[in-house]
């Protein structure tokens, strides 16, 4: 997500619920996913909160899973088509809410507007001074309005392309007492990184530190665009063998300077049909790589091919994904 808006903007728009610097615990245990998803697998944290002070750009473990000013947490899905499919934006803890907008495109940046960097959102007030808010939600997903009581997981909308984004995501800035907090650390947004501190999170939102990874990969009959795989990132079961190519490729997140993404395909015999590796010239928050082969003179060996991605850090996997396609 990309700069949502001024610090003085975003206090504004919130009741301050007891005096700052209040140390009030989180409410009943701790705070819940915001999203109705499983991290790791199908949802995926894509930008931490920015703790540096000043114009540097550090999450709380001093690295660089965020940019300047960010002042929340994104929490990603897979591409357009989960999107329309519906993925819920569920309330963190119990309380009422205290704000809502609705009505901004699923456009991204261009259907912003002024003013409108959230796109559409709820604030909700979850007492002791702790409120959440929650950002991009999908046109005409909205589900609550302001004064409502609503229970933890309850559904306030659903994840969308709203505001200042240019995919689909939902952003959760958690604030103390009017002042931006870390839910990974329970410190405030300038606190500055790798400071000892406490997780906000519930055990069971399962919440952990991600230093990078695959969010899909897949099988195309050519080459494959970071447009193409941002509106389905789903992957054919078969192909027919007049297929003109056979290309693998790999959506990894997280991506830093150095990383390297190891694309394979082995055919039916066992053979390879490409090993193919590239190294990232630089961070990146989203990277696409895809290697492949044309057809052979012969025509492709009909059978199943397996292709398998590994994202690569000093040597070390992260993450590796495999995928199949059948030729027939």
């Amino acid at each position: 997500m990309r700069r949502l808006t001024t610090r003085a903007a975003i206090v504004a728009c919130v009741a301050l619920m007891q005096p700052a610097g209040a140390q009030t615990p989180p409410p009943d245990g701790g705070f819940s996913l915001p999203l109705q998803c499983s991290p790791g697998e199908d949802c995926w944290i894509i930008n931490y909160v920015d703790v540096a002070p000043g114009p540097a750009a550090r999450d709380f473990t001093c690295g660089p899973r965020t940019y300047d000013g960010h002042q929340g947490t994104d929490f990603a899905i897979r591409d357009l088509a989960t999107m329309r499919a519906g993925v819920a934006v569920i309330a963190i803890a119990g309380g009422t809410v205290l704000r809502r907008r609705d009505g901004v495109s699923d456009t991204g940046p261009e259907g912003a507007g002024a003013g409108r960097d959230c796109g559409n959102g709820v604030v909700i007030d979850h007492g002791g001074g702790w409120t959440s808010q929650y950002c991009h939600l999908r046109q005409g997903s909205v589900a609550v309005r302001p004064g409502q009581p609503v229970a933890r997981g309850a559904r306030v909308g659903l994840v969308g392309l709203s505001g200042r984004t240019e995919f689909p995501h939902a952003h959760l800035t958690l604030r103390r007492s009017g002042t931006v907090v870390d839910p990974f650390t329970g410190q405030a947004i300038d606190a500055g990184c790798g400071k000892p501190g406490g997780a906000l999170w519930r055990a069971e939102a399962a919440m952990r530190y991600d230093a990078g990874g695959l969010y899909a990969a897949g099988f195309a009959p050519g080459k494959v665009s970071a447009q193409q795989i941002s509106k389905d990132a789903g992957t054919p079961s078969a192909l027919p063998p007049s297929t003109p190519a056979l290309v693998l490729w790999g959506a990894a997140f997280g991506v830093r300077k150095g990383d390297v993404l190891h694309l394979v395909i082995t055919a039916p015999g066992g053979g390879a049909v490409i090993d193919h590796r590239a190294r990232m010239p630089r961070d990146r928050a989203r990277h696409i790589t895809f290697a492949g082969a044309r057809r052979p003179a012969a025509g492709w060996q009909a059978g199943l091919y397996r292709g398998v991605v590994r994202h690569l850090r000093g040597g070390r996997l992260l993450k590796a994904r495999v995928v199949t396609v059948t030729l027939r």
